[in-house]
């Protein structure tokens, strides 16, 4: 890869047209590293299509770094296939900035969404976020599974599954985002230095915090934590600082969900729980096990619900009330710009007490480890 130019890079204009055929409409969402436009690819006889086209900050795209991690991100997207994985189409570098073309989706956040439930005083129901569940598991389980030409293992660990890295569609679909962090043992370049983790802190697993590598075991407990996280309402791991949060994850505190919303069927609390165990050989064997329960549950369990239609009507009717207009709900949150001394330094003062402001790369100094 060329290394950018060092003059200024200009920060592109509604429509600019990059690769000679897809055109930037307008900003749909920003986030620390990258915005996300919505932009239409033009082809012959006048086909169009809306696609969303992320967009690595100019500011960022002289730094060899951040512009390494961007195009890494785009090449472990272009390798997964799953219905519930947004799909990257093209990449495209022009007049200094980075471009990634993807699949334009209609729709809200899981934060956002549980959110708009818990402000009209309800929960988000039990069975739509098992369904969620499902699809969340079933994206991890398409990278998870990943194999080479010749059938060898070759898996890809997300890193960073969290409320606003899935998406829920108009169209009742599930849709997990953001493989920015993600890794694998294929990933070119970048290593992480000793005694930095990276992802966001509330979802870390135990085994990450104490200074191991991450497995498809902790990505299956980040999910778990966001299952817990959806059903009622707030997080499973949070404290006023990440040296706090450390705490909670390192001891594995898992407040009990049954008391906190004993409308959920015992099978499921039981599963959930079980995802969130302290030790990885407790949880499930796979991700596609973990939905394949899930599953059980939702055909044991459930009325005559069609949960795809319940589903996409919620969105619509949360999106509708937010005042939501076309935009992918992608935050673009994969940024792991800051350090975080987590065992004594408090946030950074325009952090506030929002621990989604934190950064997504923390310097935990109580463990040393190599790795990536």
């Amino acid at each position: 890869m060329s290394r950018p130019s060092l003059r200024a890079v200009v920060e592109p204009a509604p429509g600019t047209v990059i690769g000679g055929r897809y055109e930037l409409i307008e900003i749909a969402g920003r986030g620390g590293m990258a915005n996300v436009w919505r932009g239409v690819v033009r082809g012959d006889v006048g086909f169009t299509r809306t696609v969303a086209i992320k967009q690595m900050h100019a500011h960022l795209a002289d730094q060899r770094a951040y512009v390494e991690m961007f195009v890494e991100e785009a090449r472990v997207s272009a390798l997964l296939q799953s219905p519930n994985i947004a799909e990257a189409y093209d990449f495209v570098a022009q007049d200094g900035n980075y471009y990634m073309v993807m699949e334009w989706i209609e729709g809200i956040d899981l934060g956002t969404y549980a959110r708009w439930f818990t402000e009209q005083g309800q929960h988000t129901p039990w069975e739509l976020v098992t369904a969620i569940g499902v699809g969340v598991l079933r994206g991890l389980a398409a990278a998870h599974e990943r194999t080479d030409g010749a059938g060898k293992a070759v898996p890809i660990l997300h890193r960073d599954v969290s409320p606003h890295n899935v998406l829920l569609t108009n169209r009742g679909m599930v849709k997990l985002i953001d493989f920015g962090l993600a890794l694998t043992s294929d990933r070119r370049g970048e290593a992480t230095e000793p005694g930095v983790v990276k992802g966001k802190m509330a979802y870390l697993a135990p085994e990450i915090v104490s200074g191991k590598r991450p497995t498809v075991a902790s990505d299956q407990f980040a999910t778990g934590s966001v299952l817990w996280e959806a059903l009622v309402g707030r997080k499973l791991f949070d404290g006023a600082t990440d040296y706090e949060t450390y705490t909670k994850l390192r001891d594995c505190q898992v407040q009990p969900l049954r008391p906190l919303r004993p409308d959920v069927p015992a099978p499921l609390v039981s599963l959930i729980h079980r995802s969130l165990s302290a030790r990885e050989d407790q949880r499930f064997p796979s991700s596609r096990e973990f939905a394949r329960q899930l599953t059980t549950i939702l055909k044991k369990v459930q009325t005559r619900k069609d949960l795809h239609t319940m589903l996409s009507k919620t969105v619509a009717e949360a999106r509708a009330n937010l005042g939501m207009g076309r935009r992918t709900g992608d935050p673009t949150s994969a940024t792991p710009i800051a350090d975080l001394l987590g065992d004594v330094t408090p946030a950074p003062k325009d952090a506030g007490g929002d621990p989604e402001k934190r950064g997504l790369r923390h310097r935990l100094p109580f463990f040393r480890r190599r790795g990536k």
